[in-house]
């Protein structure tokens, strides 16, 4: 159900007194998140054996050593995605500090907005989005589950529908995202219907039209696509559960401002 899960184990069972196994009995989610996990390890001199295939089994040697080592975080991407779609649907922004070569799997974003026409341009460390018109795509999020809702904003208004598929695991999220997305949105002027596995939407790349306001379903990943919508809207939206935002991201607002939103918050 989660790769958070595997991860837990991979760090924890190298350090047993004998051999372990993790084998994954159903279709592992976001499995590249598994995949960093591993490639972290091995900088810290664990070594940990990936069978592969759908089920996968990962063999892990025990009585294993960590050993230090100074090491630099990646930018995170699943936040970089807001700036990402921000900037394809307004003036050019440029995120500094995230690993374009990135095991993350929340880098799909880059891709799958080249395949929607944004104008993207990447160096070692930064990505740089310019504004211009997107089109439909189909968004497979069963590896990147966490930039779908602010993808969902880019397909609600680039031309033509997109579909969002594999995308149940949304449903148990701080909130059930799916359902979050597809209520405000539709709220503001978009055209999205609720699928059991994901999302149909039909773009309007003319806007949306605001004017009302929108909850964030208590959700930062909810209030932060939110946020970002508001930018093709065509009147001011007032959004509930703004505060959200401080689970992952407590500086959202003041970057939102500092790349030209506007930010009033009522009493």
């Amino acid at each position: 159900m989660s790769s958070q899960f595997v991860s837990g184990l991979l760090f924890a069972l190298p350090l047993l007194n004998g051999d372990s196994v993790i084998e994954i009995t159903s279709p592992l989610e976001s499995s590249a998140y598994v995949d960093m996990t591993i490639n972290c390890l091995a900088k810290f001199g664990i070594k940990v054996e990936n069978e592969g295939g759908q089920h996968r089994r990962y063999l892990v040697p025990g009585n294993q050593h960590y050993k230090a080592q100074d090491s630099q975080v990646e930018g995170d991407w699943s936040q970089a995605a807001f700036w990402t779609v921000g900037g394809s649907l307004g003036t050019s922004i440029t995120c500094e500090g995230v690993n374009v070569n990135s095991l993350q799997g929340d880098q799909a974003v880059v891709r799958i907005m080249e395949r929607m026409g944004a104008a993207i341009s990447q160096m070692a460390n930064t990505v740089t989005v310019c504004g211009g018109a997107t089109k439909a795509t189909v968004i497979d999020a069963a590896n990147c589950p966490d930039i779908i809702p602010v993808l969902t904003v880019l397909a609600a208004v680039s031309e033509g529908t997109t579909k969002i598929i594999n995308a149940g695991r949304l449903r148990i999220k701080e909130c059930d995202r799916l359902a979050a997305m597809t209520s405000e949105l539709n709220k503001m002027g978009a055209a999205i219907t609720e699928e059991p596995e994901g999302l149909t939407i039909v773009g309007k790349p003319e806007g949306l039209k605001g004017g009302v306001k929108v909850d964030a379903w208590n959700d930062h990943r909810i209030a932060m696509s939110l946020a970002i919508a508001a930018q093709k809207c065509a009147e001011p939206i007032i959004l509930s559960g703004a505060e959200s935002v401080a689970k992952s991201y407590p500086t959202f607002w003041e970057d939102y401002k500092s790349v030209g939103g506007l930010v009033e918050e009522e009493a």
